[in-house]
């Protein structure tokens, strides 16, 4: 029969300390960025929506600018172009949630950006043709507004599908973080775009920027 060790050689055993594990180390951009950089859909999506939301930026600034001065546009036919801007979130605002819900999320993504970039086109094409007027304006103002309402409902649902909802809040934040961003740099570039290219050539960027 084995015997049990002897009570000195016992306690020494027991007070051994644990070996020491090597410490965990993580990328350095997991501090900035989260761990969410390194998933290849998001940074899709986030680049992506933000080139959408800077766009939105030059297009927000250069349709009123191209009215007024291409088309000296009185304030009434103004006002108008503001209304067509916000009038598809009054109009389709509570059935978008509807057709996401039953609708596959990325066409409605993909195709909301090409909807948008296509109507877009139309003011650049116009003005080189010479039929540019206040009725092409009202048009790509509704239709770009109503591709904006489709696409940020299919957006939010889509990334929550492929981030999972464990990484939701972190995914928001960052863009949220991309929205600010175009809100505070988006109308100085716009300006200068518009500025050095003229409103419709900055528009034509915009829509460009819509096929990327």
């Amino acid at each position: 029969m084995n015997s049990a060790p002897p009570d000195g050689e016992r306690g020494a055993q027991q007070l051994t300390p644990p070996p020491e594990q090597a410490p965990v180390t993580t990328h350095w951009l997991n501090d900035y960025l989260g761990t969410l950089w390194r998933h290849r859909d998001f940074r899709v999506l986030w680049v992506s929506l933000t080139i959408t939301h800077f766009g939105g930026q030059i297009t927000f600034l250069a349709l009123p600018l191209t009215a007024a001065v291409l088309l000296h546009a009185t304030p009434t036919e103004m006002g108008l172009l503001t209304m067509m801007q916000a009038l598809p979130y009054t109009l389709f605002g509570l059935f978008t949630g509807v057709l996401v819900d039953r609708s596959r999320k990325l066409p409605l993504v993909v195709w909301s950006d090409i909807g948008r970039g296509m109507m877009l086109l139309l003011v650049p094409l116009a003005a080189w043709l010479g039929f540019l007027g206040m009725p092409i304006l009202y048009i790509v103002s509704f239709f770009v507004g109503l591709g904006g309402i489709i696409g940020w409902a299919a957006y939010q649902v889509f990334m929550t599908e492929r981030v999972g909802r464990e990484n939701l809040v972190e995914a928001n934040s960052r863009m949220a973080l991309s929205d600010s961003s175009a809100q505070l740099i988006g109308p100085g570039l716009a300006g200068a775009l518009i500025h050095a290219l003229t409103a419709p050539i900055a528009i034509l960027l915009d829509a460009v920027a819509y096929f990327i």
